[in-house]
């Protein structure tokens, strides 16, 4: 199987209020330098991580003034093509709904975004890229990657045959009470098709995770930087885990992996 859109996330979305508090608090959690020629009074401020898939704290201040902004239609992630205009054409002949048509607002950035059966919306794009992590200047427990994103969804079997559609993936065989399913992406964060949120009538979304080495060092890391914790820490065979919010209330997932290989 085949796809002009690749299984590579560029860039995971965080949309902000303001943008400064933004940028200094995901800096702060993660050790890294706050950049001040990047809050300009542009609307994004982005954050080149490690393992490739990077962070934009997007405060949608464009859209707003265009009448084009909504929450729902804000996209999670940005999937990479080569080829815009083929990925474009592509989706649009498996009838799936576009939410924004092609934009090219400057030389080397050509995008459009697109809509799942559940709601979601992605963004598809190409894009000049400089992946240089941003320099670590402090100590953090907290691993300046993303290994996995969320998408949540309300059938995680027609949700997983859509999305393995859409990247030319094989799918492999699913446990009938299989509740998270995990994409294996080309380079970066991994998907996690997420059924618990709507499983358990949840109103809350996880929007992405960020590792570490050691759940009890990156808790008391996070208490000692006055950072809200939104659940406790779980602790499974494979995983152990808590989530914190953001300044706008965003959780996130702190998360220590007990494999010995990822």
């Amino acid at each position: 199987m085949s796809s002009f859109i690749k299984s590579t996330i560029n860039c995971v979305f965080v949309h902000v209020n303001q943008l400064q508090r933004s940028a200094e608090w995901y800096s702060r959690l993660l050790g890294l330098k706050v950049l001040d020629e990047r809050l300009n009074g542009g609307p994004v401020y982005w954050m080149e991580l490690d393992r490739y898939t990077g962070l934009i704290l997007d405060d949608n201040s464009v859209n707003i003034a265009r009448g084009e902004w909504s929450k729902e239609k804000a996209p999670l992630f940005m999937y990479k093509t080569k080829s815009v205009p083929l990925a474009y054409d592509e989706l649009q002949k498996k009838g799936i709904k576009i939410t924004l048509k092609i934009e090219t607002p400057q030389e080397g950035l050509t995008f459009f975004n697109f809509e799942d059966p559940d709601g979601n919306v992605f963004m598809v794009c190409s894009a000049d890229e400089d992946n240089v992590p941003i320099e670590k200047v402090a100590p953090s427990p907290i691993h300046n990657s993303i290994p996995a994103v969320f998408v949540n969804v309300t059938d995680i079997h027609k949700a997983a045959e859509w999305h393995f559609d859409l990247l030319g993936l094989e799918q492999r065989p699913m446990a009938p009470k299989e509740t998270i399913l995990e994409i294996k992406n080309e380079k970066g964060a991994n998907i996690l098709l997420d059924y618990n949120r709507h499983l358990n009538g949840e109103d809350f979304k996880v929007l992405f995770m960020f590792g570490t080495d050691n759940i009890n060092e990156a808790y008391s890391f996070v208490n000692s930087n006055n950072i809200k914790v939104f659940t406790e820490i779980e602790e499974h065979r494979d995983v152990s885990f808590f989530t914190i919010l953001d300044p706008d209330d965003h959780v996130i997932m702190i998360c220590q992996s007990h494999k010995e290989t990822e």
